[in-house]
Formats: C-alpha cells, sequence, structure tokens
C-alpha cells in the first residue's frame, strides 16, 4: 500500500524510477566535488603539460637527458629535447628505439639531421661535424598515433641509453 505522501508528490502521466531519482541527488551532492577534482588533475598535469606530465632524466654518465611529458593526447604534437654533454667525437648518432617507431609520427626536427634512416624498430639521427665545445641540443616534435602507455629508448654514440615512458589518453 502506497502512503498518502507518495500520492501526492506524483505527477499523472509520469513513470518515476525511484532508484534513479536517488542516484541523481546523491551524484549531486558530490558532483562539484568530483568536478574539482578532474579540474585539479588536469591543472596538475595528468592529462598533459603541468607538473606530474613535465619529465626529465639522464642516463647513467650523465652525458645525455631527455625532457619530455609523460601524459599526452592522441593526435597532439609535443616535444621531446635531448641534450647531449660534449664528446670526443664529431659525429653524433642518436638512436630511438623501444616502442617509438610505432607508437609516434615523427615531426620537425632542429636541428635538422644531415642523415636520417630507421632499420627494425630504431629510428636514427646522424649528426656530422658537430661542434664539442659545448653542449648539443635537439628538439623533436613528436605526434601519438597509439592510445596507451608506451616505453621508448634513446642513447648517443653507443654511450648508456635511457627509457622512458609516456601514457597516451585517446
Amino acid at each position: 500500500m502506497t502512503s498518502s505522501q507518495d500520492n501526492r508528490d506524483k505527477l499523472p502521466g509520469v513513470k518515476e524510477n525511484r532508484f534513479a531519482l536517488n542516484f541523481e541527488s546523491g551524484f549531486q551532492s558530490i558532483g562539484f566535488a568530483v568536478l574539482l577534482c578532474i579540474i585539479l588533475a588536469a591543472v596538475l598535469g595528468f592529462f598533459s603539460n603541468g607538473y606530474f606530465s613535465s619529465a626529465k632524466k639522464s642516463n647513467i654518465s650523465q652525458t645525455l637527458s631527455v625532457n619530455y611529458e609523460r601524459f599526452g593526447r592522441l593526435q597532439t604534437e609535443f616535444k621531446l629535447h635531448f641534450t647531449v654533454q660534449p664528446q670526443n667525437t664529431d659525429k653524433y648518432v642518436v638512436s630511438l628505439g623501444g616502442k617509438f617507431n610505432e607508437d609516434f609520427q615523427p615531426g620537425s626536427i632542429s636541428p635538422q639531421p644531415d642523415s636520417m634512416y630507421s632499420r627494425g624498430k630504431t629510428l636514427y639521427l646522424v649528426y656530422n661535424n658537430v661542434n664539442n665545445n659545448r653542449d648539443f641540443s635537439v628538439w623533436m616534435y613528436v605526434t601519438p598515433t597509439v592510445p596507451g602507455k608506451s616505453v621508448s629508448s634513446i642513447s648517443v654514440n653507443d654511450q648508456p641509453g635511457i627509457t622512458f615512458w609516456q601514457f597516451i589518453y585517446p
């Protein structure tokens, strides 16, 4: 038997679902907090540029470092920045391996390599006649082509490399 309160609140011709109404009411009470958490996560860099997304790694011998974004979005270009400490050679061969060739599409590279080729799953950038008096930096813009976690590696002239991961949101 229904109470007189339930009969009074119902509109003729409208079927109400108590579960749906209770769910909506409960979500409205926590909705602001959920929205605030999403905005805070975005500002801190959980989805792209920000405090938690920006990362820098160096190899064991401190001759190579890479600045990159841990989090990115599919089909949205972002920058990788490699820095090589001066070495006793005038030729640098930068190799990008792991899942880099499968998951990313290279865009503009500055400075332009003298030659660039791919062998297997590794992309090679060759720089000849490099000035050895100061750090050598390469800026590379890449576009993710596959969503999910991608583990890539970089090394220069067969020295110790760096392995780094990135998560790409769809």
